[in-house]
């Protein structure tokens, strides 16, 4: 059997989630900037890791980990971002949906993706399943960056779903849709709510990974000590990498929820008082410079502690600035 959801739309977009959110929401009939989206799911975050078993050792990420479901509450949209621990009814749930023409949205590691022709594990991934065919084994995948649907084979999908040999897996983590993708509540009121979510995130984090404020704190503290670590430079390297590039909009996502910011102030006219799109713009371009920190000592042969000193400096003074513009955002009315 093959099934093709052919009326769908990919365009490319900056970030995973964002951009499968947006061209799904377009595909339902609402068109949304991918910064609209990203602002409105809330997805502004910080989490860190530090681990011996995974690789990098130490490694941070700059978008909050429910996203997805987040957009659902904020904006009323029926759709819930959920695991599913058996890979066989992820699969039925999968085919169920492209079945009905719905495209689903996934959650993958890129490391069993071939098209993406990586050595290095990428857990939370987001793209959408378009169609499938039994007699290739094969899916069709709108992916971020490629203008192209990528084939990928029912094993690889599998194994990037809910791999079995790396400590972090997607968990087969998919959107269920329960109905209409449209807003469920006017656009000004989720921007207000949205916001109010985000700060609460950042400043009072509820996830079991550290994240947040503290976390960004601790990392503060800690960079001094990456030197310590057995791979010091692929965790620089890794840094570098979650900043500028991976999906992160060239900015750590803060680029992202500036041109949010922008374009939700006409609509709340307290934001271009309260937040103005300048001040996340500033903390933008702080997060380019600790990246190019990282970045230097990743091609260095022999590591400079005080590269890393820099950067846990520089990371200080990015939570203070992060935490001065949230604090202030849950002064927002309706947030």
């Amino acid at each position: 059997m093959t099934a093709l959801v052919e009326s769908y739309r990919h365009r490319t977009g900056e970030h995973c989630a964002s951009t499968a959110l947006r061209n799904l929401l377009a595909h339902h009939g609402t068109a949304l900037s991918e910064g609209m989206i990203f602002g409105l799911a809330s997805g502004l975050g910080f989490y860190y890791l530090k681990s011996d078993v995974t690789s990098p050792t130490r490694m941070f990420h700059g978008r909050t980990a429910s996203l997805e479901s987040d957009f659902g509450r904020n904006t009323g949209v029926p759709l819930d971002d959920r695991p599913e621990p058996d890979d066989e009814r992820a699969w039925q749930a999968l085919r169920e949906g492209i079945d009905r023409g719905q495209p689903v949205l996934i959650s993958t590691d890129t490391f069993y993706l071939g098209y993406h022709r990586t050595t290095s594990h990428f857990p939370g991934h987001r793209c959408v399943v378009v169609g499938y065919d039994d007699a290739s084994r094969c899916v069709l995948i709108a992916d971020r960056k490629f203008e192209a649907y990528q084939r990928c084979s029912f094993d690889e999908l599998r194994r990037a779903r809910n791999a079995p040999d790396y400590p972090i897996s997607c968990n087969n983590q998919y959107g269920d849709l329960r109905g209409e993708m449209k807003l469920g509540r006017p656009l000004a009121e989720a921007i207000r709510v949205a916001i109010g979510r985000n700060a609460r995130g950042m400043l009072e984090p509820e996830e079991a990974l550290p994240a947040g404020i503290p976390a960004l704190r601790r990392l503060a503290a800690e960079l001094p000590d990456w030197g310590d670590a057995a791979d010091w430079c692929w965790a620089a390297r890794f840094g570098y990498q979650v900043v500028i590039k991976r999906g992160a909009a060239g900015s750590f996502f803060r680029s992202l929820y500036a041109e949010f910011l922008r374009e939700a102030a006409p609509r709340v006219p307290e934001i271009a008082r309260v937040l103005p799109a300048e001040r996340m713009d500033a903390i933008a371009a702080g997060w380019r410079e600790l990246a190019a920190v990282l970045k230097e000592q990743s091609e260095r042969e022999v590591c400079d502690p005080g590269l890393f000193a820099r950067a846990g400096s520089m990371a200080n003074t990015l939570a203070d600035a992060e935490e001065n513009f949230f604090s202030d955002a849950l002064g927002l009315p309706g947030a």
